[in-house]
């Protein structure tokens, strides 16, 4: 009896450990690297920024949603695609904030680097684990999946000062989390197909179609995983007989038409994928090319391996290239008909899989945006994967322990670094990550400070950034939580030369109506600063951008009036002199070859006599002539039809001495004479005093969204105590303090 029981507990205790202790040390080892991952997050300071802050803005506005909901008021209720800001799909909440929103990020960030790890693990374990016969087969799985944890692509988290730790992403992003989804959607799928079970298949779709609502290309995404289930059903069954497997396809086709479907038109039927954002996804694809894109050249090629390196790692590149080499000549070297019936299966789907990502990553969008190519690249992991462990698991046990050993060192000095608070920057290099955390308390603080000045004169500030690099967005971004989380308390906003939506360029009126400019490590080689200035030329944004850099960096700030505010790695200028600081900027377009974008973008606003003559000669005769009060008198107006737009162009003179203190206000407005849009603006920043008889030319750009609708401008002057200038004359409304500049009709006659 004691002999029975015995056997049954040893019984048991094999079994345990055969089906059991592999998958236990598994856990028990992501735990232990979460754990690391999670007090290393909590070093740093660092506030999320750029695409990082829209996810939290709308996590925050869905939960707040989800807090004033109510049942039995269905007119009130709000899809989840439509909570601001819609160019953000729901799904992502999943990763940011999916059990309620906190204005501790940490937790976020965590999850962002966390949660991807675990799901692509959990992807090579359900596309292998079925193959792992024996306990040998097990530890083999392990271990490759322990090693394919620690991709470098995963570890890239705060910002870094030092220019040797580059990053193709950063923690608060979506591209590993939906790059991960991917990989369990594929190994879903194949597991579907291989054991034609609808059940797996149809999680599979669900969870490739969730790709959809985390990123717009999630569609590529869904696209790929079909190719995936396509070709590995076709080659493993064709058409056969078998009633089973004929109803597995049937059904398995159905279900991928109707779940895709359903996606689909969710999408398309929300302001997610509305035409307002589809325009904007593609001016800000349309930038992206324009702008920043290297072309073809010897630093562009440099560039472009330095971001496979710190994506993939050059030893995981390899390993996986040798183990596809070796895996090829052994089965070439058997008999077996089913080893060599399944490898075009696993060459077609991920030769696919890696035409459409490279496609996308390197023609759709730009070589500087690896990170859109990282669901592809997972997908042909997990596609090869059981190849890999395949061939591992041929390996004679004297050499097997030494190649496991290697395989998961990777692990231990990762998890090495992780414990130390300022880790190796050479180590990180050569391993490809970069896991700074807590290096920005300075940054951070300078940002705080200018919070608390704007809470000391009760308002909003305005920043300038010369160069928007994580560093400078970081920066923006401590203002822009401090809003997300205060709406009603004052911060601080901050503008660069990139706007998404049209060409890039330095604009001198946005510069001028801010309050201070933000530089990252100015220019301290003088030498360095003159060779950028002396090129007249400046044929591209990117020069633009150098120019402006080292210009600020050397200029005598006296004269062009401005003072140093604080300075970290980042110096905050002070604007305290705007009359000083156009001048400043007005004698440097003077000084070189601009693009035409910059001098449309920045019009000589002051003219002489025969300029103004030139202008006035192209005006309606309606808006000649016509006096503003005592003050001003409008000389003439025009307007243009551009690409994106509208221009309307305006011709004035000062009747007298006095600051150009007042606003000019330009409606847009539609048959009723409704204000639909408006495009208001100072008439001068400086708001410098100017003789009797000065002239000037504004140049109002009105983007084409605003002109929906649109039949007139009205325009007018008023002072900031709401004091309107009234007209002697012309078309006007609001008793003579608006006039009105019809669109549909001819102004000449």
């Amino acid at each position: 009896m004691i002999a029975n029981i015995s056997l049954y507990f040893s019984t048991m205790y094999l079994k345990m450990k055969k089906e059991y202790l592999p998958l236990a040390i598994l856990i028990l080892a992501l735990t232990t690297l979460g754990t690391i991952l999670f007090l290393h997050v909590s070093l740093s300071q660092q506030i999320p920024f750029f695409d990082a802050l829209d996810y939290i803005t709308k996590a925050k506005n869905f939960w707040n949603t989800i807090h004033q909901f109510r049942w039995l008021e269905p007119q009130a209720w709000v899809s989840p695609l439509n909570i601001q800001p819609t160019v953000r799909p729901p799904g992502t909440i999943l990763m940011s904030y999916p059990l309620g929103f906190s204005d501790n990020p940490h937790g976020f960030l965590f999850r962002s680097i966390f949660l991807p790890i675990i799901l692509f693990v959990a992807a090579l374990w359900i596309i292998a684990r079925p193959y792992c016969a024996t306990l040998k087969d097990q530890w083999i799985l392990v271990t490759l999946c322990l090693a394919f944890a620690t991709l470098p692509l995963f570890y890239h988290f705060e910002p870094s000062i030092d220019s040797r730790l580059a990053s193709p992403t950063y923690w608060g992003l979506v591209d590993n989390f939906i790059a991960s989804v991917a990989a369990l959607a594929t190994a879903l799928v194949i597991r579907g197909v291989q054991e034609a079970s609808i059940r797996l298949t149809f999680t599979g779709i669900i969870t490739s179609t969730f790709c959809l609502f985390i990123k717009p290309s999630g569609g590529l995404v869904m696209a790929a995983i079909l190719l995936i289930w396509s070709t590995h059903g076709i080659v493993r069954y064709k058409w056969q007989q078998n009633l089973f497997i004929r109803k597995y396809l049937i059904l398995s086709s159905i279900t991928f038409i109707s779940i895709y479907g359903i996606g689909l038109l969710l999408a398309f039927k929300s302001n997610y994928f509305s035409i307002e954002n589809m325009v904007y996804g593609k001016d800000a694809m349309k930038v992206l090319k324009q702008d920043f894109s290297m072309g073809i050249s010897k630093d562009s090629l440099q560039f472009l391996i330095t971001q496979i390196h710190i994506s993939f790692g050059w030893h995981w590149l390899t390993f996986i290239f040798f183990t596809g080499v070796f895996s090829f000549v052994y089965i070439s070297k058997q008999a077996n008909i089913n080893s060599i019936k399944s490898l075009p299966v696993d060459l077609i789907g991920t030769l696919g899989v890696l035409l459409i990502g490279l496609w996308f990553w390197l023609v759709a969008t730009d070589q500087s945006q690896i990170r859109y190519f990282f669901p592809f690249a997972l997908i042909c992991i997990v596609l090869l994967f059981p190849r890999i462990r395949s061939l591992y698991s041929k390996v004679p046990d004297r050499y097997l322990k030494i190649m496991m050993a290697s395989l998961v060192f990777p692990m231990l000095l990762l998890s090495l670094l992780l414990l130390i608070s300022s880790p190796s920057i050479y180590l990180q290099r050569i391993l490809g990550v970069n896991l700074t955390s807590g290096s920005l308390t300075h940054e951070i603080q300078q940002a705080k400070l200018l919070i608390d000045d704007s809470r000391k004169i009760k308002r909003d500030l305005i920043l300038y950034s010369i160069v928007m690099d994580n560093i400078a967005g970081m920066f923006a971004g401590v203002g822009q939580y401090e809003k997300i989380l205060h709406p009603n308390l004052t911060s601080f906003a901050v503008k660069s030369a990139i706007s998404w939506t049209t060409e890039s360029t330095f604009r001198f009126y946005q510069m001028l109506s801010s309050d201070y400019l933000l530089l990252f490590q100015p220019i301290k080689n003088k030498l360095q600063a003159i060779n950028i200035l002396k090129n007249i030329e400046v044929p591209n944004f990117a020069a633009e951008t150098n120019l402006f850099h080292a210009w600020l960096s050397t200029i005598n700030y006296d004269d062009a009036g401005l003072s140093v505010e604080s300075e970290t790695s980042l110096r905050l200028l002070k604007i305290i002199d705007k009359v000083k600081f156009e001048t400043a900027l007005n004698l440097l377009r003077g000084k070189y070859k601009l693009r035409k974008v910059f001098l449309e973008a920045n019009p000589v606003k002051w003219i002489d006599a025969e300029t103004e003559k030139a202008l006035v000669a192209k005006s309606y005769p309606a808006f000649q002539g016509i006096r503003f009060g005592n003050q001003f008198t409008l000389l003439g107006a025009f307007t243009n039809d551009t690409e994106d737009g509208l221009t309307v162009e305006l011709v004035w003179q000062s009747l007298k001495d006095q600051p150009l203190k007042y606003l000019n206000f330009v409606h847009i407005l539609d048959a009723s004479k409704n204000i639909i849009a408006q495009a208001d603006y100072e008439q001068d920043t400086g708001k410098r005093i100017v003789n009797k008889g000065t002239l000037w030319h504004d140049i109002v750009k009105i983007q084409a969204n605003k002109l929906n609708g649109a039949k007139a401008i009205g325009f007018g002057i008023y002072s900031p105590s709401s004091t309107f200038l009234v007209t002697d004359r012309g078309p006007s409304d609001w008793n003579k303090h608006r006039l009105l500049l019809n669109l549909d009709m001819n102004q000449s006659q």
